[in-house]
This record gives structure tokens, sequence and C-alpha cells, in this order.
């Protein structure tokens, strides 16, 4: 009966360091581990952020290009200038007059000559 109670509990000891070395090989492990997930998020999260970021500006681009085009077409130009931004039209295809609003009179640009 010793013999098995003493080959048991050697066992029992073994497979308690067996246990023991294999939980702090785990732990050692996670601990390299973790830090390599966190940097892929957070790699991820950049990308993501920097993908809307691109687009935000490139979208801005193209509608300040398509507001450009669509002005120009009508014979309008848009001019950055020391005092601010200024409208100026083509006088061979606008031409400034003065309508009638409702009861009020407003400027208003005639097209003189169409696409």
């Amino acid at each position: 009966m010793t013999d098995i109670r003493s080959f048991t509990d050697t066992n029992r000891q073994h497979l308690n360091e067996a246990l023991a070395t294999t939980e702090a090989d785990v732990n050692r492990l996670r601990s390299m581990v973790q830090p390599f997930f966190l940097t892929m998020g957070a790699v991820a999260l950049l990308i993501v952020l920097l993908s809307f970021a691109a687009s935000w500006f490139w979208a801005g681009l193209m509608i300040d290009r398509a507001q450009s085009a669509s002005l120009w077409q009508m014979g309008l130009q848009v001019n950055q200038t020391s005092s601010g931004k200024v409208l100026t039209w083509d006088v061979n295809r606008l031409q400034l007059i003065t309508c009638q609003a409702g009861s009020d009179k407003a400027p208003c640009l005639k097209i003189v000559q169409g696409d």
C-alpha cells in the first residue's frame, strides 16, 4: 500500500510541477502576444482613421472641383482676392440686370448666350 501511495504522491508532485511549468509558459506567452495584438489593433484603427480622413479630404476636393466646373459652365468663376472671394462672370455669356423679386428689385444675371 505504501508503494502505491508513494507512487501516487510522486506522480502528483510531477504533475503539479508540469502544470506549474505549463502555466508559467502560458503566462509568458500571453505576456509576449498581448502587446502584439494591442499594437496590431492600434495599427488597424489608425489605418481606418487615415482612410476616413483621406476620403473626407478627397471628397472635399472633388466637391470644390465640381462646383467650380458647374460655375464655369454657366460662365461664372470664383476668384480669391486680398479682400476675400469674388464671383466674376463672362460678359459674353452673362449680363448683370435688375429683376423683380416679388415687390423688391434684386440684381440678377441674365444668360445672354446659352451652350
